[in-house]
């Protein structure tokens, strides 16, 4: 027996409320979401390599403690540049760099100070066996050498002298011998070097390399020796083995090691930060090469000319061990590169938002730009122009923003820079805007003949039936329910909150503390929890004020899309405010039912300007339409912060909507049975409003889904034939391809007709080959192909826009299906779209920008499913009414997080699976939609053992053909980018020591810096690292194959970088250097080359500069194909991806939920090497990494659903691009075009 929905609800109300008369609600045990805990820890070690610090959530702050604080007067630099009284014995010395420039950073002055009669300087640094050791200090000095060992080795009194007699750090004590009070200069010299023995330094270039053999060997390096050169000879097939350590030979320096061959060519190089080790087998036999040099080093620093300075740094003794061995580890393979022949013709399609004629001219394109032919692949573009639709994501159009055209161009410049380097120019064909005509142009144009054709129904002329199922003026009569609370009432702390009983009047929910005096902390203000039906959190004010602190929490709004038991608590004590005014406001309910594959489109209209609003609610009392906007920030000047320069109370922080005249919202994708549309205004004060509603249902003619999937399909099975693409229309031939088939001198034809759209018009075809008439009919044909690849894409027509053609595109050159997501059985589009309408409005702004909410997660299975079921009802009813003696209460959410991700994926697996689609190894889905369409969280969950995935995304069909376009032209646009050798990062908040344990149970630490330096620096790409946001800026215009960010997301808002000069800081008037990676401890004077995690805050200490987005859209011009990879918070699902895409980016991987320092970092340390040492696309090497960190809801494996790693983590991973693009690498070829 099954009780009925309004059945239920009744009795859970009446349930509950018996259940609290006999339990106090304080006396419940109510299961809350894990949280991060934030602690303050110090740094350990000397070099920072045992640092621990607890797990770090980006986007929020967090200060390290320091037992031994840097001076804060910027004209004191004691001792030797370090603000800091030097060490008080050998094993607290302070390092020193005698081969560095002298410019007061830490280790790199001349001066220190003596602060008391006993005071001791100790200091160490770095010599190479028989160098020779000169000390001088001014004043009334004794010094004192002293070996590793704790030996004295020499003395004197203001000087003194010695020849090294090992490799290593040294150790030098100066005394005071007239008491204390007084400044002495120190001047420390290594004259002469011994490299390799040889009395003398080794080469310094390829011609002067010093030979060497079999052996251990020891060497110097500074600013003034930034290589050694070694050569020795070998045998074809020797097994080549260098170890080369400076680590603890040299502290905070790092040294890499280069191997040329007898022909002196670069043919390995390893580039770690610090020791590294080399392997590689001769491949011919001959005296061969090796290079040590300095990283950054001194004299190929990065924009050496510009205003700003690059922190140069490195010197020290290493350690070389070179041997021969039988046996070698194999070196990363090349990586594989697409094989494409471009042909130099440019496909033009005039774009037409009043109809869908120019999708059906681009499908019918496609088989002429984009086919497979004797084992090859062949690729022309197709462009679309004049889209002027703005890409100004962020409500500031000043005339320097760019539009739809603007990327489509930085395509066709690529293109065209591409062509050039073949001294090849494009031919231009305008592909004619009549689809019946265009594909007969097209046809006669291309093949001189052709035994077979593709043909298809145009479906240009099909349009959706439009319903209006709501129509009704009437007056909304403002109407306010206030309940205050002084912050001393306990029902706001109890477990479950202070309750309240919404009725159907009651259409929205305000929460406001108008005087929060906490200064900062890691709690929000206040929660708004649905208890019945959702059993949810609904919303919660984390960022109230400037300072993440004090002031007024006033931010919560939220459609109350169920009537029921909600409730509202605060997890500040009593004493950090006064009041909790909670407001119920009045409005009007409507209901939609829905009984196909529809959209809703619904609006509210009044004569004069109004607050009020509509919302869709779905069937199961989920709030589905609009999504809270992302972005609500202000337009400041650059380098400019939302709250630090600006007044203490912040309407970015708040939707605040402009007053309008009309208000609209959608759903593409909704559940069959009855919705609800809700009127209610935004305010609890103003007029009462006449307003119009009107909800129309647009219901989807199965014919123009017919005609548009078949069209689709047909461009990909005439790509891989090689043959043309004809039109007919549903009842006959039209003459235009009447004559194309007689030109051609067509046979027979493959008909593609799902649903026998075609059925009047077969009879007048020629012979029909294979006639298509079923979505299994097509697959078939497509997987029937040799080169067909295990990839699946997926497009969608809901938003009545051309998105399939470009999906189309991107479908043929894998040879995959083309399926429509809106045929889904269980409708995961819609899923999706609930999930991230949830994030949306459960989060809150911070610096402007959307940072969204996380589904509430489980650490075991629950009964359900994360459902109310009769089972689970009675079992929570034991619990009220024994006082938890019995029966169970199920926790807050029900494990939402796996259920309703679990029930996305499960609804696209079991549809391709019914297709037989799911082959051999896994899966690649590629989504081509507009994110307001197919919503991101699809795609993330695709991505885990079984499946790997990506969302080409754009906002019209031109923009996102111009982003499929890049992605598979990528082998050859890649060289349009003259600098694609080079790859950059910006990396300011990471992981420098610090373990995780992945859920395999295997615990490693992240030392994310190094591992980038690392991979960027592999298969011969040069790493160029920049903090300071106008080197970093620079170049990313001048161009890099790569590009990577690590730092906080500041909601989604923006970059940061350091800053160049700040008055947010202790040192106002010092000007900060440009470095490989950011160095947020500044404020406490140490720098790029210090270890340990490196953080910088939203405040001071270590204030980051900000960037936000719309000066990065502003000042970005093309960047070329870049691979943008971003570690931080929630900028994935805002504006950020598309201003990179905007630009020309092929990809941008990041980070939709909040990220976690080190479990994140060291995830991207493993994708990365997968994806650009190893060779695996960026989304197959991520799918692989999923398990041991995240959920897999590919598998529902439990060792990765409940694993220590997955509980807890909020990330959702975005890949924008085709889940199949593979970086550049360096060993690549330009493809060779062919005349169009």
């Amino acid at each position: 027996m099954k009780l009925g929905k309004m059945k239920i609800k009744a009795f859970v109300i009446a349930l509950f409320f018996i259940g609290t008369m006999i339990v106090p609600i304080n006396a419940l045990h109510f299961e809350k979401n894990n949280e991060i805990e934030q602690m303050d820890i110090s740094d350990s070690g000397i070099t920072g390599e045992s640092e621990q610090l607890p797990p770090w959530q980006l986007d929020t702050k967090h200060i390290k403690p320091n037992i031994n604080p840097a001076s804060l007067n910027s004209e004191d630099n004691m001792d030797m540049g370090t603000k800091r009284d030097a060490g008080d014995s050998m094993r607290r010395a302070t390092v020193i760099y005698p081969g560095e420039p002298i410019d007061n950073t830490p280790g790199r002055g001349t001066t220190a100070e003596f602060s008391s009669g006993s005071d001791e300087d100790w200091y160490c640094f770095s010599v190479c066996e028989g160098q020779q050791i000169s000390v001088s200090a001014s004043g009334s000095t004794d010094l004192l050498l002293k070996d590793i060992n704790e030996e004295e080795k020499a003395s004197g009194s203001g000087s003194l002298s010695f020849t090294a007699e090992y490799t290593g750090n040294w150790y030098l004590l100066v005394k005071s011998a007239s008491g204390s009070g007084f400044t002495y200069i120190l001047d420390v010299d290594l004259n002469s070097q011994n490299d390799a023995g040889l009395g003398s330094d080794a080469g310094d270039s390829i011609s002067q390399a010093s030979s060497i053999s079999i052996g251990e060997y020891y060497g110097y390096l500074d600013m003034n020796d930034e290589q050694d050169w070694y050569s020795f000879n070998v045998n074809n097939g020797d097994g080549l083995h260098f170890l080369l350590e400076m680590k603890s030979y040299a502290y905070y320096s790092d040294f890499d090691i280069s191997l040329y061959n007898p022909s002196n060519e670069l043919v390995y190089s390893e580039k770690y930060y610090y020791d590294d080790e080399l392997f590689y087998t001769a491949d011919v036999s001959g005296t061969w090469k090796i290079k040590i040099d300095i990283f950054p080093g001194y004299t190929n620093v990065p924009y050496a000319e510009e205003f700003w300075e690059y922190y140069s740094y490195g010197s020290g003794a290493y350690k070389l061990t070179f041997s021969i061995e039988d046996d070698i580890p194999e070196n990363p393979p090349e990586i594989p590169q697409a094989q494409i022949t471009p042909i130099a013709k440019s496909f033009f399609i005039n774009n037409d938002p009043l109809s869908s004629k120019d999708e059906y001219g681009y499908i019918a394109a496609i088989p002429a730009a984009n086919y497979f032919e004797n084992g090859a692949r062949f690729l022309a573009p197709i462009f679309y122009q004049g889209d002027e639709t703005s890409t100004s994501w962020f409500g500031n159009d000043d005339g320097l923003k760019g539009t739809v055209d603007t990327t489509t161009q930085y395509l066709i410049d690529d293109w065209n820079a591409y062509l050039s380097t073949h001294d090849v120019t494009a031919n231009e064909y305008i592909v004619p805007s009549d689809p019946i005509a265009a594909a007969a142009e097209i046809a006669t144009t291309n093949w001189e003949s052709s035994n077979l054709a593709v043909i298809a129904i145009d479906g240009s002329i099909y349009q959706d039936e439009v319903e209006t199922v709501v129509q009704t003026t009437t007056t909304l009569n403002r109407n306010t329910k206030t309940t205050v609370l002084q912050s001393d009432d306990e029902s706001l702390y109890a477990n479950l909150g202070h309750t309240i009983n919404i009725k159907e009047e009651w259409c929205a929910l305000t929460v406001d503390i108008p005087t929060v005096t906490k200064t900062y902390g890691g709690d929000g203000c206040n929660l708004v929890t649905n208890l019945w039906p959702s059993y949810m959190d609904m919303a919660c004010d984390w960022w109230p004020t400037t300072y993440d602190g004090a002031g007024n929490a006033t931010d919560v709004f939220i459609p109350i899309a169920s009537p029921g038991i909600w409730s509202v608590s605060s997890p500040l004590s009593p004493d950090d405010y006064d009041q909790y005014i909670i407001n119920q406001l009045a409005g009007h309910r409507y209901d939609i039912d829905i009984n196909g594959d529809d959209a809703i489109k619904v609006k509210v209209e009044t004569d004069e300007e109004s607050d009020l609003l509509v919302f869709l609610v779905d069937p199961d009392g989920k709030l589905r339409a609009p999504d809270i906007p992302k972005w609500n920030g202000p337009i400041i000047e650059i380098h400019e912060w939302c709250g630090l320069e600006q007044p203490a109370y912040n309407p970015w922080r708040e939707w605040n909507p402009e007053p309008h005249t009309e208000f609209s919202a959608e759903v593409l994708h909704p559940e069959e049975g009855t919705w609800t549309l809700i009127v209610v205004p935004r305010y609890e004060e103003g007029p009462d409003y006449t307003y119009t509603v009107t909800a129309d249902v647009v219901h989807i003619n199965e014919k123009r889904a017919d005609a548009a999937v078949s069209a689709a399909n047909a461009a990909i099975i005439a790509s891989q034939e090689h043959a043309p693409l004809l039109y007919v229309s549903e009842e006959s031939v039209p003459s235009a391809t009447s004559q194309a088939l007689t030109q051609l001198g067509v046979s027979s034809v493959i008909f593609v007709e799902r649903g026998n759209i075609g059925s009047t018009v077969k009879g007048s075809l020629p012979s029909i080959s294979k006639d298509l008439t079923s979505m299994q009919d097509i697959i078939d044909q497509i997987k029937g192909y040799s080169n067909t690849e295990n990839y699946i894409t997926i497009a969608s027509i809901k938003s009545g826009e051309g998105y399939i053609a470009p999906a189309a595109m991107v479908a043929a050159y894998h040879c995959s299906p083309l399926l429509r997501i809106g045929e889904a059985p269980g409708n995961p589009a819609g899923v999706a779209d609930r999930i991230e309408t949830w994030r949306l409005w459960e989060g809150d702004y911070y610096h402007g920008s959307r940072s969204t909410g996380h589904l509430p997660e489980h650490t075991s299975p629950l009964s359900g499913e994360g459902k109310w079921t009769l089972q689970t009802i009675i079992q929570a009813a034991l619990f009220l009414i024994t006082s938890g003696n019995s029966g169970e209460i199920p926790p807050l959410g029900m494990d939402a997080k796996r259920y309703w991700n679990e029930e996305m994926y499960d609804g696209v697996y079991n549809w391709i699976n019914g297709f037989g689609l799911d082959n051999d190894g896994k899966e690649a889905y590629c989504i081509v939609a507009d994110r307001e369409d197919i919503n991101l969280p699809l795609h993330s969950v695709l991505m885990g053992n079984k499946s790997y995935a990506g969302h080409i995304p754009g906002i019209t069909p031109a923009y996102v053909s111009a982003v499929s376009v890049r992605n598979i032209l990528y082998p050859a646009l890649i060289y349009a980018n003259e600098n694609r050798d080079v790859t950059t990062a910006q990396m300011m908040n990471f992981a420098d020591g610090g373990m995780w344990t992945t859920n395999d149970g295997v615990s490693t630490n992240a030392y994310s810096s190094r591992t980038i330096k690392s991979v960027f620096n592999s298969h011969g790409r040069n790493f160029e690292g920049h903090c300071l946001w106008d080197a970093h800026l620079k170049r990313m215009n001048d161009g890099a194959s790569l590009m990577y960010y690590a730092g906080h997301g500041t909601g989604g808002s923006g970059i940061s970088a350091q800053y160049y000069q700040t008055e947010h800081c202790n040192y106002p008037e010092q000007i900060w250097w440009d470095a490989w990676r950011g160095y947020s401890d500044f404020d406490n004077w140490k720098i790029a080359r210090d270890n340990g995690r490196s953080w910088y805050n939203a405040e001071q200490p270590s204030l980051y500069d900000i960037v936000h987005f719309d000066h990065v859209d502003r000042l970005f011009e093309n960047l070329h194909s870049m691979i943008s990879l971003w570690l931080s918070c929630t900028t994935a699902d805002g504006y950020g991806p598309m201003v990179y895409l905007d630009h020309g980016a092929v990809c941008y991987f990041g980070n939709a939920g909040s990220g976690l320092t080190p479990q994140e970092d060291l995830m991207d340390n493993e994708v990365f090497m997968q994806a650009f040492m190893y060779g695996d696309s960026i989304s197959y090497a991520f799918s692989n990494e999923v398990w041991r960190h995240l959920r897999d809801y590919t598998t529902g494996d439990p060792t990765a659903m409940y694993g220590t790693s997955s509980i807890g983590l909020t990330t959702m991973q975005c890949i924008y691009c085709d889940p199949a693009l593979i970086g550049y690498s360096p060993e690549w070829t330009n493809p060779i075009p062919i005349e169009g």
